[in-house]
């Protein structure tokens, strides 16, 4: 089965590609999508979902994990958000791909065992879990390889 977590941007749009394998989980790929703060809304969020659909065509998922909004302080970043997480919603569905959005307290309990889990501690348990040589960088990247994450384990 592979998984593809998503965790929801419009500057920076997290993506983590997993496989699951009887017991075993492979991590394959995981980034972010950029857009430039020079760019409008719209060509920032056609930028997101062309980026989108060519990782979809690339690793072929079976599932997404795409991290629901649950607070937002600022309602204008907020509902840009709430495009972006719509229009990869709408592509990964179109593309006939199961998808799961969960929380970010879920994904966070799952993936640490503490739903109040820092960026230092979702950071390290990602390099744990994947033995990976060093602790990603992009905050972005760890919360969607652990919405992944949190999808391979229903």
């Amino acid at each position: 089965m592979k998984l593809l977590g998503i965790d929801p941007g419009y500057e920076r749009c997290g993506f983590a590609f997993l496989e699951k394998s009887q017991n075993r989980l492979t991590l394959h790929n995981y980034g972010v999508i950029k857009t430039s703060a020079q760019k409008d809304f719209s060509n920032r969020l056609t930028e997101i979902a062309e980026d989108f659909e060519k990782l979809l065509q690339k690793h072929t998922p079976d599932i997404l994990s795409i991290e629901d909004l649950f607070f937002v302080t600022n309602i204008t970043t907020g509902l840009k958000v709430a495009q972006v997480r719509g229009t990869l919603v709408y592509l990964a569905k179109r593309s006939g791909i199961r998808i799961y959005e969960p929380k970010p307290v879920e994904i966070k309990s799952v993936f640490t065992g503490n739903g109040k889990a820092d960026k230092t501690e979702m950071k390290k348990m990602a390099q744990i879990i994947f033995q990976l040589d060093k602790i990603p960088a992009q905050d972005d990247a760890v919360d969607a390889i652990a919405a992944a994450f949190w999808a391979a384990q229903r």
